[in-house]
C-alpha cells in the first residue's frame, strides 16, 4: 500500500493502490480475483469497506486495509503492494488478529470464528526465493498427521514471476499487474475498468489534491530539517518545534477526513500515534 500520491496521474496502473482500490469496488471484478488468487467458489460478496479502517482499541495500532471484503461464511483482505516488504509475515498476523477482533461480536463462541484469507500481491519478489507464490501453512512441529487448522490464510504473490504459474488465469493477473499486459478477458476487463476509473470525473482531482498536501508536506518537512542542522545550540528546541509542525500536519490531514495511514504519510508520524491524534480531535 505504499507510495500513495507520489507518481504523476498519467503514470498510474492498476497496481498503484489509488486505482486498485477504486477498480475494486466493481463486485464481479473482486469476486472473480478471489476465486483466481485463491482457487475457490465464491458465490457473492459484500463489502465490509474498501479501504477499511480498524482500530480495535483507544491506544492500538489502527490499519488499513485496502479491500475488505466477506461472504456468508468467510472474510477476505486484499492488499496491493508496490515495494515495502518489510515484515511482511508481521502484517499479516497483526491482520489477521486485527480483521478477527473486528468481526465477531461479544460472546461469539470460538467455533464460529470465521476463515479469513490475507491476501498481498506484490509487486516483486517479498522474500527474494524466487517463487511466484507463498502460501503460509501452520502445522504442528512433532507431527503432520493432526492437523493444525484454525481458519486462518495468508497467501503472497510475487507478480514479478508471472511466467512460473502454471495456472493460465493466475498468471495473466500477476503479468497484468506486473506489464500492465493485459492477455486474457479477465485481465482485458481490469485494464477497461482502470481506464475508466481514470476517465471518471474528478478522480484526477481527487488524486492531485492528496499529491498536492503529501509534496507540501514534504516539502515542509525539509525545510525543517534544513533548518535544524543550521544550529546544533538549538537542536531540541527544533525537534520539538518539527515535532509540532508534524502533529498539525497530522491533525490537518484527518480533518480533511483523510486515513490513518494517509495522515501518517503526510506527517511523518508512526500510524500508531495518529491513530491516537485522530482520538483527541
Amino acid at each position: 500500500m505504499n507510495g500513495q500520491f507520489t507518481r504523476p496521474w498519467k503514470d498510474l496502473t492498476f497496481k498503484d493502490n489509488f486505482i486498485f482500490c477504486k477498480v475494486m469496488k466493481n463486485e464481479e471484478i473482486c469476486r472473480k480475483m478471489l476465486e483466481i488468487l485463491l482457487k475457490i467458489k465464491v458465490e457473492k460478496i459484500e463489502y465490509i469497506e474498501s479501504e477499511k479502517t480498524i482500530e480495535n482499541y483507544y491506544e492500538s495500532r489502527g490499519i488499513r486495509l485496502d479491500v475488505y471484503v466477506k461472504d456468508s461464511d468467510r472474510i477476505f483482505d486484499i492488499e496491493i503492494q508496490t515495494g515495502n516488504y518489510d515484515d511482511l509475515l508481521l502484517r499479516a498476523r497483526y491482520y489477521q488478529g486485527a480483521c478477527d477482533v473486528a468481526t465477531v461480536r461479544r460472546r461469539t463462541k470460538f467455533r464460529n470464528l470465521k476463515e479469513t484469507y490475507i491476501v498481498f500481491i506484490c509487486e516483486d519478489d517479498p522474500f527474494g526465493m524466487g517463487l511466484p507464490v507463498y502460501t503460509k501453512k501452520n502445522r504442528f512441529t512433532e507431527t503432520d498427521a493432526l492437523i493444525y487448522d484454525d481458519k486462518s490464510h495468508a497467501v503472497f504473490y510475487n507478480s514479478s514471476a508471472w511466467s512460473r504459474v502454471q495456472d493460465e488465469e493466475l498468471r495473466d493477473v500477476l503479468r497484468f499487474i506486473y506489464e500492465s499486459k493485459a492477455t486474457s478477458s479477465f485481465s482485458k476487463l481490469l485494464e477497461e475498468n482502470t481506464l475508466r476509473a481514470k476517465s471518471r470525473p474528478g478522480m484526477e482531482d481527487e488524486y492531485m489534491y492528496f499529491m498536492d498536501i503529501v509534496e507540501e508536506e514534504k516539502e515542509y518537512a525539509r525545510e525543517a530539517g534544513r533548518a535544524q542542522g543550521l544550529a546544533e545550540g538549538r537542536e531540541a528546541g527544533r525537534t520539538e518545534g518539527a515535532r509540532q509542525k508534524a502533529v498539525e500536519a497530522a491533525e490537518n490531514a484527518l480533518k480533511l477526513s483523510l486515513t490513518i495511514k494517509q495522515a501518517a504519510q503526510i506527517s511523518g508520524l508512526p500510524e500508531d500515534e495518529v491513530c491516537h491524534i485522530s482520538h483527541t480531535l
